[in-house]
């Protein structure tokens, strides 16, 4: 499949795109195969991100087909799966009730997926409407009796959805806004069914902790941009938006989560100054900071394939722990396919019996380490390593653990 390239930036419209960050080729993260269609090849795009020189908006250059990305091959990740996940939602909904008042309030969330968040404020007396991309997730959702929509959000469906729903008073997009082909549309759209003093709450992965950390394994199709809380805070103000609070969490191993509003606050956001501060006393901005970076990464490869050569050679059985969308970048990026990794465990009952893309490793249930003598387990969610490797201990005490 030819690839085609993004040619100005999705924030301010310059052709003056600069590459920082290149993996090489990469199929879809959230994609898992069914057994049946792994003779099936699958769609390979250069995992590439640029920098626009004007406004620093950090994006991917490959150009890919949203409906390729979530409705041609069953969306599996769900909210409800996992206890880390559950936990932070809720904790989500409390600091809503502390924001403002839920009851009777119409919230619409997109990428609602299986509906885990809007069953909670439904039950507080919201009136919900989840959107998500998937009809899979569309219709997890109904059956827990969440009305629903299946849409790939932007301007567009977002008269349609006003049509129906009316005008929001509380507008969530976690870990969804960043999936958009079309930002600026998508925040149009947010306009367009945000009440004038309504909020619209949204979070994503945090760029300067993937960074800082490392872990460029949070860098996939499904991702079109990369966040800081400086392009936030220029792509919102390009879409009459306006910053109200912005604050870090350590969801996904550090996110940043953005309250907006149509209203112009006048009080001044003390914290979001200080984090554009931060941004830029790390020089996340300049071109050279990602050599360095894509160094270290190489780097680090190299270390750990070393290790897992080393391993096998002693006649180890090396498995991976999580079977996520990162997962697959990393594995894809580091080229440990089914002649060196085994299998993957996951505990999702949407995930088990199916393979990774590209890679074509086999993912099974964490009871399958149980009888492996001679084991090493790389932690590829590596955001919850301490109850992975709490869990795995328990299963096979014997267990090497391999970060990565």
């Amino acid at each position: 499949m030819k690839s085609i390239f993004r040619k100005k930036c999705l924030s301010c419209g310059s052709k003056n795109l600069n590459e920082i960050i290149n993996l090489g080729d990469h199929s879809f993260a959230d994609r898992f195969i069914p057994i049946k269609r792994k003779k099936i090849k699958d769609p390979k795009f250069p995992l590439i991100l640029d920098l626009c020189k004007k406004c620093k908006f950090i994006q991917s250059k490959a150009i890919t087909n949203p409906k390729d990305r979530y409705v041609n091959m069953d969306y599996s990740y769900t909210s409800a799966n996992s206890t880390y996940s559950k936990s932070h939602w809720k904790s989500f909904s409390k600091i809503l009730e502390q924001e403002t008042n839920i009851k009777n309030k119409k919230i619409i969330e997109i990428g609602s997926n299986d509906g885990f968040l809007l069953s909670i404020l439904k039950k507080k007396g919201a009136k919900v409407l989840g959107v998500d991309a998937s009809n899979f997730m569309v219709n997890l959702s109904k059956r827990k009796k969440i009305n629903s929509v299946q849409a790939i959000f932007d301007f567009k469906e977002s008269i349609k959805i006003k049509n129906k729903f009316g005008k929001a008073d509380i507008i969530i997009a976690n870990n969804v806004f960043n999936h958009s082909n079309q930002p600026a549309s998508f925040l149009k759209g947010i306009y367009n069914i945000l009440n004038n003093k309504g909020l619209f709450i949204f979070e994503q992965p945090y760029f300067l902790k993937s960074l800082t950390t490392l872990k460029f394994d949070q860098i996939y199709h499904e991702h079109i941009s990369y966040f800081t809380a400086r392009n936030i805070d220029s792509i919102l103000k390009r879409n009459s938006l306006k910053i109200y609070k912005i604050k870090m969490n350590n969801y996904h191993g550090g996110s940043i989560r953005t309250i907006a509003t149509k209203e112009n606050y006048k009080k001044i956001n003390v914290n979001l100054r200080k984090i554009i501060k931060l941004e830029n006393k790390k020089n996340i901005y300049n071109l050279k900071f990602y050599k360095k970076i894509m160094y270290k990464i190489n780097n680090k490869k190299k270390v750990l394939l070393n290790k897992i050569d080393n391993l096998i050679s002693k006649n180890y059985t090396i498995i991976g722990i999580g079977a996520g969308a990162k997962s697959n970048t990393f594995l894809t990026y580091y080229g440990l396919n089914n002649n060196k990794i085994k299998f993957l465990t996951d505990s999702s009952k949407f995930k088990k019996n199916k393979l990774t893309p590209i890679t074509r490793i086999p993912i099974k249930d964490d009871s399958a380490i149980v009888k492996i003598n001679k084991l090493a387990c790389i932690i590829l969610s590596w955001n919850i390593s301490k109850m992975v490797i709490k869990k795995i201990k328990k299963i096979n005490n014997k267990a090497i653990i391999i970060k990565t």
